[in-house]
């Protein structure tokens, strides 16, 4: 791989990785630097990558490595909004070669969102795009933390469902 071909990777992925790490649950102000943190290190071990058609699922690698990193030292410092969230979306993101996290994945979370009433994609962008704890979330609805932890884990159920049903009937 040349150094030359970096420019490219960056410019083609950057976005994507932003999501990518924002969907683990990397609060939203720690997104660029842990993205950055992401390609330094793979301009670093740049020789490693073999073929620049899998300069995705290698970033993600380095991405999803970074934000495990973080997970792990959040109870000195929260750069993840939430941790069992985040332990289940790598949890997700660990299986090699799946559907989730591309192009068409993300294409059919945004089409599934927009399938949520709309104070559940208010809860959702709420938690999960601003960074919201419950407790902020229920203040501005009428609703008690309690009662929207409950919501947001029947939505992101629901969002889990309609994607994979999305695949299902795409694939087959």
């Amino acid at each position: 791989m040349q150094r030359g071909d970096f420019t490219k990777i960056v410019l083609e992925h950057q976005g994507r990785i932003r999501t990518f790490i924002r969907m683990l649950g990397a609060a939203p102000d720690a997104v660029d630097d842990l993205a950055q943190d992401a390609f330094v290190i793979a301009y670093e071990r740049l020789e490693m990558l073999e073929d620049i058609d899998q300069a995705g699922p290698w970033l993600r690698s380095i991405a999803r490595n970074l934000v495990r990193n973080e997970a792990r030292k959040s109870t000195r410092r929260r750069r993840v909004v939430n941790t069992s969230l985040t332990d289940v979306m790598l949890g997700l993101a660990d299986e090699p070669d799946s559907d989730a996290w591309t192009e068409e994945w993300f294409a059919a979370l945004k089409v599934c969102l927009e399938k949520l009433p709309q104070h559940g994609r208010a809860l959702v962008d709420g938690r999960y795009q601003q960074g919201q704890n419950a407790s902020q979330l229920a203040d501005q609805t009428d609703m008690t933390p309690a009662a929207v932890r409950q919501a947001l884990s029947r939505f992101r159920g629901l969002l889990r469902q309609c994607v994979e049903t999305r695949f299902q009937q795409a694939g087959g």
